[in-house]
């Protein structure tokens, strides 16, 4: 009933799936920070046929010394606007009905953080009909969305409708990785190749600047248990792996999603990653442009790239799609004087002499995200990293277990050809890095 209801609603995504709930809940903790107590899944019906449902989840966090709940999407990471799903002719009166729920039950939740909601969205601004006695509302800007709406027949046809400087940029860059070394590309969306792929992503996590922080896919075995899950060929988003490979070493992945709804197939950019020691080389660009090639060969009407970074993504030819965070608060509660005191602060920011400023404390805004997709890149580092002979091994077999199932395999040569740019000029870069076989290091050694 879920999954026939999210085809059938006003805008079908693979967020909004059974699959994709059940393998969060059963793999992943709460995506928006705190421990997550309990799921409150919302369904409205007329007589016994389903006609909406919108998937929250309750956290528990600890604001000065209390244990507090807030109310938010299942899957406000990761995914794309999360929103009431229902027909369009059931949208209204739906989000009026959970509304009305929400309401009745709001001895049960502190704050209700609605994210993403853009302007299309029947949760925020509240519609009409709803009044929440007792609760103060709020909104708080969010990261914008960033879709391509594929309309070019070719890889060649979409590079020439970027900005010239950002294409001349872009030349450059691939011309560096191009004389650095062999430049090979694996993709597949077969499960029985997929999982060694992932592997080879998570390596390449190890040498990216994610590999300080909490965003690597590797990082933690719960997280991997989780994208491991999305690889299995019953999840209805169909999981897209392409890692990028430089002398037999692998510098950069992409893992994105497939998804058919009845009116067109979307492509979403999950995932992605590359070698730092790399960056002048622009592997990161690289992968992203196989990204669009995939897009655009495989027929789909769209490459979603999600939120952030959008001032690149526009550069990408992404349309950006504002949105922007609900911010509902129970009148008297600790998220409520909390927020109270936040807005003084920011008010007397902007009034204050800048001296007095300077020495005000600062403060972490309620939702702002440690965990950020779109962090910056650091600066870039001098040389490319030197890999173990036992490395290359376990590369090699890694790219030999994918390539037994159905997986596409650029050879350099055919790389080259994928280009939609000259690249006879390639060995202009005589100085660029590249990855050498060396022993293993003995313990200890600095």
């Amino acid at each position: 009933m879920i999954n026939a209801l999210n085809l059938a609603s006003a805008r079908p995504d693979p967020f909004s799936t059974f699959e994709f709930y059940e393998n969060l809940l059963l793999r992943r903790s709460s995506l928006s920070g705190g421990t997550r107590s309990r799921v409150w899944f919302l369904a409205a019906f007329i007589e016994r046929d389903l006609i909406g449902y919108l998937a929250l989840e309750e956290v528990l966090e600890t604001v000065l010394w209390r244990r507090i709940k807030r109310l938010g999407f299942l899957v406000a990471h990761d995914a794309d606007r999360p929103h009431v799903v229902a027909k369009g002719e059931h949208l209204g009166i739906v989000t009026e009905m959970f509304y009305d729920y929400l309401r009745e039950h709001r001895r049960e939740w502190d704050l209700l953080e609605l994210q993403q909601q853009d302007a299309a969205s029947t949760l925020y601004p509240l519609p009409p009909g709803v009044q929440l006695a007792g609760c103060w509302v709020r909104y708080w800007p969010n990261l914008d969305n960033g879709t391509i709406r594929v309309r070019w027949a070719t890889l060649r046809e979409y590079f020439d409708a970027l900005a010239p400087k950002f294409r001349e940029n872009i030349a450059r860059q691939m011309r560096k990785l191009l004389a650095s070394g062999e430049v090979e590309l694996l993709t597949s969306s077969d499960p029985a190749s997929t999982p060694a792929l992932l592997k080879l992503y998570c390596n390449i996590e190890r040498r990216s600047w994610k590999a300080d922080t909490d965003l690597t896919i590797g990082g933690t075995t719960e997280r991997l248990d989780y994208i491991r899950a999305l690889l299995d060929a019953r999840q209805p988003m169909q999981a897209v792996i392409q890692i990028l490979v430089l002398d037999g070493v692998p510098i950069a992945g992409l893992i994105s999603g497939a998804f058919t709804g009845p009116a067109d197939k979307g492509l979403y950019a999950l995932h992605i990653v590359f070698d730092e020691h790399l960056s002048a080389a622009g592997p990161g660009s690289a992968i992203l442009m196989m990204g669009m090639r995939y897009a655009i060969d495989g027929y789909f009407a769209f490459f979603n790239l999600l939120s952030g970074f959008g001032y690149y993504k526009t550069r990408w030819l992404a349309d950006m799609t504002a949105t922007r965070g609900a911010q509902i608060y129970r009148i008297g509660g600790v998220f409520f004087w909390r927020r109270l005191l936040g807005d003084a602060r920011r008010w007397l920011s902007g009034h204050l002499p800048s001296f007095v400023q300077r020495r005000l404390p600062t403060a972490r805004s309620l939702d702002s995200d440690a965990r950020l997709r779109d962090r910056p890149a650091p600066a870039l580092a001098g040389s490319a990293p030197r890999v173990t002979a036992a490395e290359r091994a376990v590369f090699a077999k890694l790219i030999a277990e994918a390539r037994r199932g159905t997986c596409e395999w650029l050879s350099p040569r055919e790389f080259v050809a994928a280009m939609p740019f000259s690249t006879h000029n390639a060995a202009e870069s005589s100085r660029a890095p590249r990855y050498a076989a060396i022993s293993p290091r003995p313990t200890g050694d600095a």
